[in-house]
């Protein structure tokens, strides 16, 4: 099975809560709408932290520094997708940053932005209600950012 090595961010504000965003997942089986956090592939020639630096500017416009001692959770994830199922194995960071910071999309590729329905800063018992909705990834998410 082919494995995709990604980077993600647990962003993280001065309110303990978790910026996430909202996408239409159109390529998976069952076509879902869920909340993830900010991050995505990890491009030949990088490393991931290099993968995470561009993706979070791409999405965010936000220039961080990540460091290996960063790492938060490293986790294989089964991706069921329309034309294969893959392993997604995902390098999680966390970051703290401010709520007022601005966020700008501009810079996502149009094939994000044609799927990227929003973001929000969730507080623990939303991020709770994500979950028993099972509308939020990965799986169980708050034990990972609120251990």
């Amino acid at each position: 099975m082919r494995v995709r090595k990604s980077s993600r961010a647990f962003i993280i504000n001065e309110k303990n809560e978790v910026l996430l965003q909202q996408f239409i997942f159109k390529e998976v089986i069952g076509e879902r709408i869920l909340w993830v956090t900010p991050g995505g592939g990890v491009e030949i020639g990088e490393n991931s932290e290099d993968a995470l630096k561009r993706e979070i500017y791409e999405e965010l416009g936000i220039v961080i520094v990540p460091e290996k001692s960063d790492i938060k959770l490293e986790l294989d994830v089964t991706i069921y997708g329309k034309n294969e199922t893959f392993i997604s194995r995902e390098t999680y960071y966390k970051f703290f940053l401010n709520s007022d910071t601005p966020i700008n999309i501009d810079l996502m590729s149009q094939n994000e932005k044609n799927s990227f329905k929003g973001w929000k800063w969730f507080n623990k018992n939303e991020v709770y209600e994500l979950e028993r909705k099972d509308i939020v990834a990965p799986k169980n998410i708050s034990k990972y950012i609120w251990k």
